[in-house]
């Protein structure tokens, strides 16, 4: 999906649960990541985020935030793999407070994952996550996106009913599509690289409620 088709994607979806979502996560990475190049993407060895990483990269480039730019952590990188693909484990181990550590995990994560998550976490690191709903990756996330709960009827994606008690919600989740897994990973790299989300929550709300009444922006 390009820029155009994924700018126009998040515009159509203004105002569902998926778009305010996505949205919330971007702004949520900006406002938890304070240290320069404190932001690093993880996932399963065998699925690593080579998509989101180039995609949040790509945003915050264009967007001028070079302090934000994201680092592919890899579980085995080659000897002779370019610098900005040869970040390995080490960079888990220096990892602590004002950076975030995104993990992508489609399907259920391993165990080894989930230890190499839970020591990040215990250093500090904010810890984020976009996943199928499993418990575990949920309970070691200070921020979980679920993107299959999310999806809006009438977009061609399945969707399911969120029940009454949050956690069965979670242990329900089917397979998610890999079409709606993957545009969450798009809207959140649009949202992230918001100019919005560098503004002080208070000034955000302020803003919105301008555009509410009908004025102009300040």
């Amino acid at each position: 999906m390009d820029l155009t088709r994924a700018s126009l994607l998040r515009e159509m979806l203004t105002g569902t649960e998926l778009g305010s979502r996505t949205t919330e996560f971007g702004y949520a990475l900006r406002r938890f990541t304070t240290r320069r190049s404190g932001l690093m993407l993880f996932g399963p060895v065998d699925e690593e985020p080579w998509h989101l990483t180039a995609h949040l990269d790509d945003e915050l480039h264009r967007a001028g935030i070079e302090d934000l730019r994201p680092s592919l952590v890899r579980w085995a990188p080659p000897p002779d793999a370019p610098p900005h693909l040869a970040i390995g484990l080490d960079r888990l181990r220096d990892a602590g407070r004002g950076e975030s550590l995104l993990v992508v995990a489609e399907d259920a994560p391993a165990d080894t994952l989930l230890e190499r998550i839970s020591d990040v976490r215990r250093r500090g690191t904010t810890i984020f996550s976009i996943g199928n709903g499993d418990n575990e990756l949920t309970s070691l996330s200070h921020e979980t996106l679920v993107p299959e709960l999310l999806i809006p009827d009438g977009f061609g994606w399945r969707s399911h009913e969120l029940y009454d008690e949050p956690q069965a919600a979670l242990t329900e989740v089917e397979p998610q599509t890999a079409e709606g897994f993957e545009t969450a990973q798009h809207l959140v790299s649009l949202a992230a690289a918001d100019e919005e989300a560098g503004r002080p929550g208070w000034r955000r709300r302020l803003r919105n409620a301008i555009e509410r009444l009908g004025g102009e922006p300040a």
